[in-house]
Protein backbone atom coordinates (compact mmCIF):
# COMPACT_ATOMS: atom_id res chain seq x y z
CA UNK A 1 0.00 0.00 0.00
CA UNK A 2 0.88 3.49 -1.31
CA UNK A 3 1.98 6.16 1.46
CA UNK A 4 -1.19 7.93 0.04
CA UNK A 5 -3.73 4.96 0.08
CA UNK A 6 -2.59 4.30 3.68
CA UNK A 7 -2.98 7.40 4.91
CA UNK A 8 -6.46 7.94 2.93
CA UNK A 9 -7.48 4.26 4.55
CA UNK A 10 -6.95 5.57 8.12
CA UNK A 11 -8.30 9.16 7.75
CA UNK A 12 -11.39 7.44 6.35
CA UNK A 13 -11.12 5.20 9.61
CA UNK A 14 -10.81 8.04 12.04
CA UNK A 15 -13.48 9.87 10.22
CA UNK A 16 -16.38 7.27 9.75
CA UNK A 17 -16.16 7.04 13.44
CA UNK A 18 -18.42 8.22 16.00
CA UNK A 19 -15.57 9.73 17.54
CA UNK A 20 -16.81 13.05 16.27
CA UNK A 21 -20.17 12.87 17.62
CA UNK A 22 -21.09 16.14 20.10
CA UNK A 23 -20.96 14.52 23.35
CA UNK A 24 -24.00 16.29 25.59
CA UNK A 25 -23.18 18.48 28.27
CA UNK A 26 -20.07 19.94 27.03
CA UNK A 27 -20.17 23.39 26.42
CA UNK A 28 -20.59 23.56 21.93
CA UNK A 29 -19.73 27.21 21.73
CA UNK A 30 -16.53 28.02 19.77
CA UNK A 31 -13.51 28.90 21.94
CA UNK A 32 -12.11 27.86 25.28
CA UNK A 33 -14.83 26.87 27.90
CA UNK A 34 -14.19 26.29 31.48
CA UNK A 35 -15.61 22.73 32.89
CA UNK A 36 -17.15 23.51 36.59
CA UNK A 37 -16.31 21.81 39.74
CA UNK A 38 -13.62 20.06 37.89
CA UNK A 39 -10.81 20.85 40.45
CA UNK A 40 -8.46 18.67 41.88
CA UNK A 41 -7.37 20.15 45.65
CA UNK A 42 -11.48 19.03 46.94
CA UNK A 43 -10.01 15.44 46.15
CA UNK A 44 -6.59 15.32 47.59
CA UNK A 45 -5.51 12.79 50.05
CA UNK A 46 -5.99 14.39 53.80
CA UNK A 47 -2.10 15.24 55.37
CA UNK A 48 -3.60 13.84 58.87
CA UNK A 49 -4.91 10.71 57.49
CA UNK A 50 -1.38 10.47 55.74
CA UNK A 51 1.41 12.46 57.77
CA UNK A 52 4.66 13.12 55.92
CA UNK A 53 2.76 12.79 52.15
CA UNK A 54 2.26 16.81 51.28
CA UNK A 55 6.55 16.63 51.44
CA UNK A 56 7.52 20.35 50.21
CA UNK A 57 4.65 21.40 48.70
CA UNK A 58 1.84 19.14 48.61
CA UNK A 59 -0.85 17.78 46.27
CA UNK A 60 -0.16 20.88 44.24
CA UNK A 61 2.64 19.09 42.56
CA UNK A 62 0.38 16.42 41.52
CA UNK A 63 0.39 19.36 38.29
CA UNK A 64 2.87 21.57 39.25
CA UNK A 65 5.94 19.59 39.84
CA UNK A 66 6.35 18.43 36.32
CA UNK A 67 3.77 16.36 36.01
CA UNK A 68 1.86 14.68 33.20
CA UNK A 69 -1.11 12.58 31.95
CA UNK A 70 -2.32 10.17 29.40
CA UNK A 71 -5.85 10.58 27.22
CA UNK A 72 -7.86 7.54 27.18
CA UNK A 73 -9.71 7.54 23.71
CA UNK A 74 -11.98 4.85 24.51
CA UNK A 75 -12.90 6.14 27.79
CA UNK A 76 -13.08 9.82 26.67
CA UNK A 77 -10.86 10.50 30.08
CA UNK A 78 -8.03 12.33 30.64
CA UNK A 79 -5.80 10.24 33.56
CA UNK A 80 -3.16 12.51 36.10
CA UNK A 81 -0.45 11.41 38.47
CA UNK A 82 2.60 13.05 39.39
CA UNK A 83 4.56 13.83 42.40
CA UNK A 84 7.89 13.13 43.10
CA UNK A 85 11.43 13.92 44.44
CA UNK A 86 10.70 16.24 47.45
CA UNK A 87 7.71 17.50 46.05
CA UNK A 88 4.85 15.24 46.76
CA UNK A 89 4.66 11.52 47.83
CA UNK A 90 1.05 10.60 46.85
CA UNK A 91 0.90 8.25 44.16
CA UNK A 92 -2.53 8.02 43.26
CA UNK A 93 -4.01 8.84 39.81
CA UNK A 94 -7.03 11.38 39.09
CA UNK A 95 -9.70 10.98 36.03
CA UNK A 96 -11.38 13.59 34.42
CA UNK A 97 -14.18 11.89 32.76
CA UNK A 98 -15.34 14.24 29.63
CA UNK A 99 -18.49 12.27 29.21
CA UNK A 100 -20.03 12.81 33.02
CA UNK A 101 -17.80 16.39 33.16
CA UNK A 102 -16.67 15.38 36.64
CA UNK A 103 -13.43 14.68 37.85
CA UNK A 104 -12.54 12.12 40.47
CA UNK A 105 -9.61 10.41 42.35
CA UNK A 106 -9.60 6.48 41.50
CA UNK A 107 -7.67 4.94 44.45
CA UNK A 108 -5.74 5.79 47.46
CA UNK A 109 -2.01 6.66 47.95
CA UNK A 110 0.21 4.12 48.85
CA UNK A 111 1.45 4.46 52.51
CA UNK A 112 3.58 4.23 54.82
CA UNK A 113 6.08 6.07 52.66
CA UNK A 114 9.51 4.92 51.79
CA UNK A 115 12.46 6.39 49.69
CA UNK A 116 11.97 4.91 46.73
CA UNK A 117 16.21 4.78 45.65
CA UNK A 118 16.87 2.98 49.09
CA UNK A 119 18.28 -0.67 48.27
CA UNK A 120 15.85 -2.95 48.01
CA UNK A 121 13.39 -0.58 47.89
CA UNK A 122 12.97 -1.08 43.91
CA UNK A 123 11.31 2.18 42.70
CA UNK A 124 8.30 1.14 45.27
CA UNK A 125 6.30 1.68 48.54
CA UNK A 126 6.05 -1.12 50.57
CA UNK A 127 2.25 -2.19 49.16
CA UNK A 128 4.45 -2.96 46.01
CA UNK A 129 3.32 0.23 44.42
CA UNK A 130 5.72 2.70 42.43
CA UNK A 131 6.49 5.75 43.90
CA UNK A 132 5.46 8.97 43.48
CA UNK A 133 7.69 10.50 40.44
CA UNK A 134 7.75 13.92 38.40
CA UNK A 135 5.71 11.91 35.34
CA UNK A 136 6.62 14.43 32.75
CA UNK A 137 5.28 12.83 28.84
CA UNK A 138 6.46 9.35 30.33
CA UNK A 139 2.31 8.59 30.04
CA UNK A 140 0.65 6.57 27.97
CA UNK A 141 -2.74 5.02 27.77
CA UNK A 142 -2.96 1.52 26.20
CA UNK A 143 -6.82 1.37 24.96
CA UNK A 144 -6.76 -2.24 24.13
CA UNK A 145 -6.20 -3.18 27.43
CA UNK A 146 -7.40 -0.02 29.45
CA UNK A 147 -4.07 0.13 30.70
CA UNK A 148 -2.05 3.29 32.08
CA UNK A 149 1.45 3.00 31.16
CA UNK A 150 4.11 4.46 33.51
CA UNK A 151 8.37 4.50 32.79
CA UNK A 152 10.77 6.04 35.32
CA UNK A 153 10.61 9.28 36.26
CA UNK A 154 11.74 11.22 38.89
CA UNK A 155 11.23 9.18 42.24
CA UNK A 156 10.11 10.02 45.78
CA UNK A 157 12.19 11.15 48.10
CA UNK A 158 15.39 10.89 46.34
CA UNK A 159 15.17 12.39 43.45
CA UNK A 160 17.03 10.03 41.44
CA UNK A 161 15.46 8.97 37.62
CA UNK A 162 14.20 5.69 37.46
CA UNK A 163 14.38 3.01 34.69
CA UNK A 164 11.53 1.37 35.74
CA UNK A 165 7.79 0.40 33.54
CA UNK A 166 4.58 -0.11 34.99
CA UNK A 167 0.70 -0.65 33.66
CA UNK A 168 -2.09 0.67 36.43
CA UNK A 169 -5.22 -1.23 35.40
CA UNK A 170 -8.17 1.77 36.81
CA UNK A 171 -10.90 -0.63 36.78
CA UNK A 172 -8.75 -3.53 39.31
CA UNK A 173 -6.99 -0.45 40.70
CA UNK A 174 -4.19 -2.52 39.94
CA UNK A 175 -0.15 -1.52 39.34
CA UNK A 176 1.76 -4.24 37.80
CA UNK A 177 5.59 -4.11 37.31
CA UNK A 178 6.84 -5.05 33.96
CA UNK A 179 9.95 -6.17 31.58
CA UNK A 180 12.65 -3.74 31.85
CA UNK A 181 15.01 -5.52 29.41
CA UNK A 182 16.12 -3.41 26.71
CA UNK A 183 14.47 -0.44 28.31
CA UNK A 184 15.57 3.28 27.41
CA UNK A 185 17.74 5.17 29.74
CA UNK A 186 16.06 6.33 32.67
CA UNK A 187 15.97 10.20 32.52
CA UNK A 188 13.51 12.79 31.69
CA UNK A 189 11.83 13.93 28.15
CA UNK A 190 11.29 10.29 26.86
CA UNK A 191 8.29 11.46 25.06
CA UNK A 192 6.39 8.02 25.62
CA UNK A 193 3.77 8.18 22.25
CA UNK A 194 1.05 5.44 20.95
CA UNK A 195 0.47 4.53 17.56
CA UNK A 196 -3.18 4.11 17.60
CA UNK A 197 -2.96 1.61 14.27
CA UNK A 198 -0.36 -0.61 15.41
CA UNK A 199 -0.43 -0.11 19.11
CA UNK A 200 3.11 0.32 19.92
CA UNK A 201 4.45 2.20 22.53
CA UNK A 202 7.17 4.77 20.78
CA UNK A 203 10.21 7.02 22.53
CA UNK A 204 13.45 8.84 22.55
CA UNK A 205 16.02 8.78 25.09
CA UNK A 206 18.95 10.86 24.38
CA UNK A 207 20.44 8.93 21.84
CA UNK A 208 17.95 5.84 20.25
CA UNK A 209 14.36 5.21 19.53
CA UNK A 210 12.51 2.18 21.33
CA UNK A 211 9.00 0.71 20.73
CA UNK A 212 7.38 -1.51 23.34
CA UNK A 213 4.94 -3.75 22.85
CA UNK A 214 1.57 -4.10 25.06
CA UNK A 215 0.81 -7.23 23.82
CA UNK A 216 4.10 -8.84 25.15
CA UNK A 217 4.90 -6.02 27.68
CA UNK A 218 8.33 -6.04 26.28
CA UNK A 219 10.95 -3.35 25.01
CA UNK A 220 13.37 -2.87 21.38
CA UNK A 221 15.59 -0.77 20.81
CA UNK A 222 14.75 0.61 17.40
CA UNK A 223 17.45 2.92 15.99
CA UNK A 224 21.19 3.76 15.80
CA UNK A 225 21.78 6.84 16.75
CA UNK A 226 25.35 7.38 19.11
CA UNK A 227 26.35 10.46 16.84
CA UNK A 228 23.28 12.25 16.88
CA UNK A 229 22.40 12.68 20.54
CA UNK A 230 19.52 14.74 21.79
CA UNK A 231 19.43 16.71 24.89
CA UNK A 232 17.14 16.04 27.89
CA UNK A 233 14.53 18.38 26.70
CA UNK A 234 12.54 16.46 24.54
CA UNK A 235 9.13 15.89 23.39
CA UNK A 236 7.39 13.89 20.81
CA UNK A 237 3.93 12.58 19.42
CA UNK A 238 2.39 10.56 16.72
CA UNK A 239 1.21 11.13 13.33
CA UNK A 240 -1.50 8.18 12.75
CA UNK A 241 -1.70 9.36 8.90
CA UNK A 242 1.68 9.71 8.06
CA UNK A 243 2.74 7.16 10.38
CA UNK A 244 5.89 9.16 12.25
CA UNK A 245 6.76 9.65 15.34
CA UNK A 246 7.77 13.66 15.61
CA UNK A 247 10.05 15.15 18.64
CA UNK A 248 11.32 18.00 19.01
CA UNK A 249 14.47 19.13 21.32
CA UNK A 250 14.16 22.66 23.23
CA UNK A 251 15.67 26.15 22.06
CA UNK A 252 16.09 24.12 18.57
CA UNK A 253 14.04 25.05 16.23
CA UNK A 254 13.91 21.15 14.40
CA UNK A 255 11.38 18.85 13.27
CA UNK A 256 12.60 15.32 14.06
CA UNK A 257 10.87 12.41 13.23
CA UNK A 258 11.07 8.90 12.92
CA UNK A 259 9.03 6.75 9.99
CA UNK A 260 7.46 4.12 12.44
CA UNK A 261 5.60 1.82 9.83
CA UNK A 262 9.09 1.15 7.92
CA UNK A 263 9.64 -2.00 8.04
CA UNK A 264 12.99 -1.85 8.88
CA UNK A 265 13.99 -2.85 11.93
CA UNK A 266 16.71 -0.16 12.34
CA UNK A 267 14.94 3.58 11.72
CA UNK A 268 16.76 6.63 10.78
CA UNK A 269 16.08 9.96 12.37
CA UNK A 270 15.21 12.54 10.30
CA UNK A 271 15.60 16.43 10.75
CA UNK A 272 13.75 19.18 8.76
CA UNK A 273 14.33 23.23 10.23
CA UNK A 274 11.15 24.52 11.58
CA UNK A 275 11.85 28.20 12.08
CA UNK A 276 8.29 29.22 12.64
CA UNK A 277 7.78 27.08 15.02
CA UNK A 278 8.19 29.21 18.30
CA UNK A 279 6.64 26.75 21.15
CA UNK A 280 9.96 24.82 20.31
CA UNK A 281 11.53 27.49 22.53
CA UNK A 282 10.02 25.38 25.62
CA UNK A 283 11.26 22.27 26.63
CA UNK A 284 7.30 21.20 27.85
CA UNK A 285 4.73 22.35 25.68
CA UNK A 286 1.88 20.06 24.90
CA UNK A 287 1.09 19.05 21.69
CA UNK A 288 -0.72 16.51 20.31
CA UNK A 289 -2.56 15.26 16.36
CA UNK A 290 -5.79 16.55 15.35
CA UNK A 291 -7.51 14.77 12.58
CA UNK A 292 -10.33 17.12 11.96
CA UNK A 293 -7.37 19.91 10.38
CA UNK A 294 -4.73 16.88 9.56
CA UNK A 295 -2.29 19.32 11.80
CA UNK A 296 0.06 19.05 14.67
CA UNK A 297 -1.32 21.38 17.46
CA UNK A 298 0.89 22.83 19.98
CA UNK A 299 -0.21 24.61 23.73
CA UNK A 300 1.55 25.84 26.78
CA UNK A 301 -0.60 27.97 28.61
CA UNK A 302 -2.26 31.09 27.29
CA UNK A 303 -4.04 32.49 24.13
CA UNK A 304 -2.09 30.83 21.70
CA UNK A 305 -2.25 27.85 19.62
CA UNK A 306 0.41 26.97 17.00
CA UNK A 307 -0.81 24.83 14.34
CA UNK A 308 2.38 22.91 12.50
CA UNK A 309 2.28 21.16 8.87
CA UNK A 310 3.54 18.20 9.36
CA UNK A 311 4.79 18.23 5.33
CA UNK A 312 5.97 21.38 5.40
CA UNK A 313 7.81 22.03 8.85
CA UNK A 314 5.55 25.34 9.07
CA UNK A 315 3.73 26.72 11.73
CA UNK A 316 0.67 29.32 11.83
CA UNK A 317 -0.66 30.51 14.78
CA UNK A 318 -4.12 31.25 16.17
CA UNK A 319 -5.00 33.29 18.75
CA UNK A 320 -8.00 32.58 20.82
CA UNK A 321 -8.78 34.68 24.24
CA UNK A 322 -9.13 32.82 27.46
CA UNK A 323 -6.57 30.44 27.22
CA UNK A 324 -5.76 29.18 30.73
CA UNK A 325 -2.67 29.62 32.53
CA UNK A 326 0.04 26.72 32.35
CA UNK A 327 2.29 26.24 35.19
CA UNK A 328 6.13 26.87 33.90
CA UNK A 329 7.50 24.03 34.28
CA UNK A 330 5.18 22.57 31.21
CA UNK A 331 2.46 20.78 30.13
CA UNK A 332 3.21 17.45 28.46
CA UNK A 333 0.37 15.18 28.65
CA UNK A 334 -2.05 17.91 29.86
CA UNK A 335 -3.18 19.27 26.65
CA UNK A 336 -5.02 16.25 24.46
CA UNK A 337 -7.13 15.40 21.91
CA UNK A 338 -10.55 14.18 22.47
CA UNK A 339 -11.85 12.42 19.13
CA UNK A 340 -15.31 11.77 20.48
CA UNK A 341 -16.24 15.46 21.46
CA UNK A 342 -13.65 17.08 19.20
CA UNK A 343 -12.33 18.75 21.79
CA UNK A 344 -8.72 19.42 23.14
CA UNK A 345 -8.55 19.07 27.02
CA UNK A 346 -6.02 20.87 29.76
CA UNK A 347 -5.52 20.83 33.46
CA UNK A 348 -2.95 22.66 34.92
CA UNK A 349 -3.55 23.46 38.30
CA UNK A 350 -5.21 21.71 40.99
CA UNK A 351 -7.17 24.71 42.15
CA UNK A 352 -8.52 25.68 39.04
CA UNK A 353 -10.65 24.35 36.60
CA UNK A 354 -9.81 21.91 33.76
CA UNK A 355 -10.92 23.65 30.38
CA UNK A 356 -11.84 22.22 26.87
CA UNK A 357 -10.99 24.35 23.16
CA UNK A 358 -13.16 23.84 20.42
CA UNK A 359 -11.95 24.76 17.36
CA UNK A 360 -15.02 23.98 15.62
CA UNK A 361 -18.42 23.72 14.50
CA UNK A 362 -19.44 19.82 15.56
CA UNK A 363 -20.73 19.60 11.86
CA UNK A 364 -17.83 21.70 10.39
CA UNK A 365 -14.83 19.93 8.60
CA UNK A 366 -11.39 21.49 7.90
CA UNK A 367 -13.42 24.73 8.64
CA UNK A 368 -10.39 26.68 10.17
CA UNK A 369 -9.24 27.59 6.96
CA UNK A 370 -5.74 26.65 7.15
CA UNK A 371 -3.13 25.06 4.37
Amino acid sequence: MSMLENRTVVFAAIALAPAFCLAGGLPDGLGWHELPNTQIRPLCPADELYPGISGNTGCDSVIIAWGGAAFDVEGNRLLITGGGHGDYAGNEVYELDLDTRVMRRINAPSYPLRDGCEAGNNSTYADGRPVSRHTYNHLAYIEDQDLLFLFGGSRWQCGYFGADTWTYAPAQDQWLPRNNTDAPDGTFGLSISRDPLTGLLWARDAYHLYDYDPATHRWQRRSDDSDIGLSDYRSGVIDPIRGRYFLYTAANRTLYHYDIRSSAQMLTIVSRPAPTCAFMDDDAAGWTYDPRQDRLVAWNGGDTLHILNADTAICTTLTIPGGPVAPEQGTYGRFAYSPQDDVFVTCNDIDTNCHILRLRPSDALFAHGFE
